[in-house]
């Protein structure tokens, strides 16, 4: 009798167990899932290509391994131009004179790839070393949008190589270096953020052939891998795929993490000093991504998790990725686009 009177009291209580028990189970199945389903160890690709700028806007240099350090490739994006009117101030390279920057050669030349050749049909080579840079005159101020905001040191590689780009692009410009003491962990290049100032940008940016594949099929269009400017490119890989992943290592030490997709500018556009505004126009009518302006995505911008050399034909294995049922990756949201 008396248990018959604590069924009746607790029989809720009592006929609630199972479900809560089996909710308990499905919860724990779904952690296991999402575990092997996000933190993985499988291989997703290949290293097809290999690229670095030395020189932002000119040609890329095709290499078959290369170092890549906690600020990103060695040397990649150090040196840039910019225009002196009178104020030192940013020049766009997918406008004349900046584009004809695409068709300056670079090559390393020596040991320890610390000196650097410009090359260009027509004139002497220019020869810059990194060894020295830091004897070089300090510059502060580069403006950006009518706007002195970028508060980085940059060094003046000197009046030869001023001379010397001025010449090409026959308007007056500096060569300006940023040195590595003063990355401080943060990559080596801007994009603009909401204030019209210079934000830091990851520093390696990844395509798949699949994925530019697919694009130009969609858009009847032959976009070179050269306009998009990778400095890794990925064969063996699905579609769209690499827009999903999280983090992955390349060949045994390398380890790197998406922070987000490349939003495009009109420098796709130029290629060998030459305009073709039908690239830009593919991607933002056929690109897999968009970001929250609405801009159009292609490749993704990489952070570096733990430093090591990369090789063409080295492994990519997938160890975070992040859920696929959605339109686009959750960290295309407004505070990774603009850094």
């Amino acid at each position: 009798m008396i248990m018959l009177e604590l069924m009746k009291e607790h029989y809720k209580t009592l006929i609630s167990v199972p479900f809560l028990t089996m909710n308990c189970t499905l919860a724990l199945i779904e952690t296991i899932q999402r575990y092997y389903s996000f933190n993985k160890r499988e291989e997703v690709g290949l290293v097809s290509e290999l690229f670095l700028a030395p020189v932002r806007s000119t040609k890329m240099i095709p290499l078959d391994c290369w170092d890549i350090l906690v600020n990103g490739l060695k040397h990649n994006k150090r040196i840039a131009v910019y225009k002196k009117d009178p104020v030192i101030a940013r020049i766009a390279s997918n406008m004349e004179p900046g584009c004809r920057l695409s068709l300056i050669t670079s090559r390393f030349v020596g040991p320890n790839e610390e000196d650097l050749c410009l090359s260009l049909d027509g004139h002497p080579d220019l020869c810059i070393s990194f060894s020295n840079m830091e004897s070089k005159e300090r510059i502060f101020g580069i403006r950006y949008k009518e706007v002195e905001n970028d508060k980085r040191e940059y060094l003046r590689i000197g009046d030869e190589a001023d001379e010397w780009m001025s010449k090409i692009l026959g308007i007056p410009v500096t060569v300006l270096h940023v040195p590595e003491t003063k990355l401080s962990g943060e990559p080596n290049y801007p994009v603009y953020g909401s204030d019209s100032g210079p934000v830091p940008v990851p520093p390696v940016h990844i395509i798949s052939i699949s994925t530019l594949q697919e694009l130009n099929e969609k858009s009847g269009k032959s976009v070179e891998m050269a306009r998009l400017r990778p400095n890794i490119v990925v064969k063996n890989s699905e579609s769209g795929a690499e827009g999903f992943w999280k983090v992955i290592r390349i060949g045994d030490q390398l380890e790197l993490e998406q922070t987000f997709m490349n939003p495009r500018c009109g420098v796709i556009n130029v290629l060998d000093g030459k305009m073709n505004t039908g690239v830009y126009d593919a991607i933002y009518r056929h690109g897999p991504f968009r970001d929250t302006r609405n801009r159009p995505c292609f490749g993704s911008y990489w952070k570096v998790l733990r430093p090591g050399k990369v090789h063409v034909g080295d492994k990519i294995v997938l160890l975070k990725s992040v859920e696929k049922n959605i339109s686009a990756p959750p960290y295309m949201d407004e505070s990774y686009v603009i850094g």
